[in-house]
Order: structure tokens, then C-alpha cells, then sequence
């Protein structure tokens, strides 16, 4: 943990405007979290090793997020590779990736996104030999980074077939150009299109049923965002920092109180996340559902609201390109659409109402 907030004031945060708005994340960034570990949090453990545990890798991903939040989501996006390896029933496949993308000697993306839709983009037939693929993945990023993207597609029965690719354009595979995007442009993120892709079996890391994923993804969309709590906790120290300059009485106040807030947002979303989980969908599984979700909305709520507050009190010179206010407050509204289900936007928009409880 101690690694990460090294990293993060150090290298992250110093240039993370430049960051932010350049072609792609640089690789000095990337190097600095490989050379002090931090690839592998989701990865097997050393031998007599426990896993890391889960305050420990949100503290993580709080602090490099609250730093720069273009290189946090390049390497969080790497993570679910390396979970799909370390399960995967493919022994050399395991062999020949894991290790080194838990060393960061090797990068990993992912696209997936569209499993939660109705009619899912990307879909697959299985052929002698393998699978044909065909769809467009919408969003893929690190295109140009990653060596090797996990990608899901969806198979007749309702499974899901995951398979590595490594990033390269060919006849099968064609990324548009890097998409326009209002924050973390360098994440290189890009539309893929798959045109009768021929996968074959020793490429594939598994095959589930799409119901299990799906009642998965409900889990882990609805836990807190340390992304979020990250960007929060950056723009309220920011903010008591620019009032102790200014000694603006006002700002003081308004930064202690958002401090608070974000403490009980953190608290409340943490206490949740580490409670036991109903294991059977039913009656309590959704009631524990719908109390991570409140908590989650609470830590984007929070991260909105700081990120404006520092804004506001910085006034115009906020808005510079060069100033990290307008950075972190892009990065907040980001993280609201980032991994955005249905019972999340929900959640989000009843809040805006000012209808709902405020505590999480």
C-alpha cells in the first residue's frame, strides 16, 4: 500500500494533466507500478502467501486513482485477465501469461461491457477446431498498449465463451481509430470489429454460463468504488490545502464537512462490501444488493461533489487544462457511467432527486 502512494504523489500525480489529455498513458508510469509489484494484486500469491486482502487493494486503487486516473483504469483493466488466467482451465495458457502479467513484464485489456446489454454485440459459433467470432466491441481499451486482450462473446444456449487475443489489427480484427473522449483520451480506447474471427480451442480460457456471469457482474458492479473515493479524497485535500492558503474561513468549513462525508461514504461502502454475502439469489441476496448499491452511488455522489467544491473555490484558473480540478472533476462524472448497470443509474437518479435516505 505504502508502494502505491509512493508511486501516486511521486510519478502519477505530478503529470497527470499531461497524462490525461496525451495519445497514451506513458510507459514510465506503467514501469514505476511494475517495478514495485503492483500488477499482480489479483493474482496467485507467492507460496504460503495469503491473497491480498480486499482493504488493501482498495487503498490501492484509491491512491493511484486519486493521482492520475488514466493510468489507474489502464491498470485496473489489466486486472481482470489475470483473474481469468488464474481460474482458467487451459494450463498453458496459464503458463505462458500469467506470471508475467502479474510481474507487469506484460499488459493485459479486456472487453466485455456488452454481456450486460439485452442482445449482446459480440457473438460466437463453435467450428472444428475452435470458434468463429463476429460482432463490434464498443469499447477496448489500451489499444496499442495491452499485449493481450480476455474477450467475451456469446454463444447459442446462453454461454459465454472467453478467449485471449493478442492487440493486433488483421483481417479478423479491426479497431477504429481512438475514440474522442471527454477524459483519460490516453487510454487508447477503440471499437473493435470482429469479421469471422477463427479462434481456436487453445486460445480459449473458458466457457460459462452467461446467468452466472451476469449474477457475478450484479455483485461486482454494486461494490464501492475506490476509484471514485480516490478522486474525493484528492480534491478535498486540494481543497483544505488551497483554504489554508487563501485563509478562507468559508472553504475550511466546506472542506472539513466534505471530509466527513467522505469518511462515512467510505466507512458505510467498506463495512457493506466486507459483510457476508447471501450465497443464494433470493429476498436477502437482493436486499444486500440494493444496500451495496445505495452505498456505491454514495461514493460517486461524494467524488462529484468534492471535485465541484474545488472548483468552486478555485474559481477560473480551475478550469485550466493545466489545473488538476478540472481533471477530477471529469474523472467523477466518469466514474458514474463507468460500469453502470441499471439498478446504479437508478440509484443515481432517485439521489438527484433528493428523495432517498443520505447515509449509506
Amino acid at each position: 500500500m505504502q508502494a502505491a502512494r509512493s508511486v501516486a504523489a511521486s510519478t502519477l500525480f505530478p503529470h497527470a494533466q499531461e497524462t490525461d489529455v496525451a495519445a497514451r498513458v506513458p510507459e514510465e508510469n506503467l514501469q514505476a507500478l511494475a517495478d514495485n509489484g503492483l500488477f499482480g494484486l489479483a493474482g496467485p500469491q507467492p507460496d504460503g502467501h495469503p491473497p491480498i486482502a480486499p482493504p488493501v487493494v482498495r487503498a490501492v486503487q484509491e491512491a493511484l486513482a486519486g493521482a492520475c486516473g488514466a493510468t489507474f483504469f489502464v491498470w485496473a483493466q489489466h486486472h481482470t485477465p489475470v483473474r481469468l488466467l488464474a481460474r482458467t482451465p487451459n494450463a498453458a495458457l496459464r503458463a505462458r501469461w500469467l506470471d508475467s502479467l502479474c510481474a507487469g513484464g506484460s499488459l493485459a485489456g479486456v472487453m466485455f461491457a456488452y454481456l450486460r446489454w439485452a442482445s449482446p454485440a459480440v457473438r460466437a459459433t463453435e467450428v472444428p477446431g475452435g470458434y468463429r467470432v463476429t460482432g463490434v466491441a464498443p469499447w477496448a481499451t489500451s489499444w496499442g498498449m495491452a499485449d493481450i486482450f480476455a474477450v467475451a462473446a456469446c454463444l447459442p444456449g446462453d454461454h459465454v465463451l472467453w478467449f485471449l487475443r493478442d492487440g493486433r489489427a488483421d483481417d479478423g480484427v479491426r479497431p477504429s481509430p481512438p475514440l474522442e473522449l471527454a477524459v483519460m483520451q490516453s487510454t487508447s480506447t477503440v471499437r473493435v470489429a470482429f469479421e469471422d474471427l477463427f479462434v481456436p480451442d487453445e486460445e480459449v480460457l473458458l466457457v460459462e454460463p452467461l446467468e452466472t456471469w451476469r449474477r457475478e457482474d450484479r455483485v461486482t458492479t454494486s461494490q464501492p468504488s475506490p476509484a471514485a473515493l480516490g478522486v474525493a479524497g484528492t480534491s478535498c485535500r486540494l481543497l483544505a490545502e488551497a483554504a489554508a492558503q487563501r485563509r478562507d474561513h468559508t472553504t475550511t468549513e466546506t472542506a472539513g464537512a466534505l471530509e466527513t462525508e467522505l469518511a462515512g461514504s467510505r466507512q458505510g461502502a467498506y463495512e457493506l462490501a466486507d459483510a457476508p454475502m447471501p450465497e443464494q439469489p433470493g429476498p436477502a441476496f437482493d436486499a444486500h444488493l440494493a444496500r451495496l448499491v445505495e452505498a456505491r452511488v454514495s461514493n460517486l455522489e461524494i467524488a462529484q461533489k468534492a471535485s465541484r467544491a474545488l472548483v468552486t473555490a478555485l474559481g477560473g484558473g480551475a478550469i485550466a487544462r493545466t489545473h488538476p480540478a478540472q481533471r477530477l472533476a471529469r474523472e467523477a462524472l466518469f466514474y458514474v457511467v463507468q460500469a453502470q448497470t441499471d439498478s446504479i443509474r437508478r440509484a443515481s437518479l432517485t439521489r438527484l432527486t433528493g428523495d432517498h435516505p443520505r447515509s449509506a
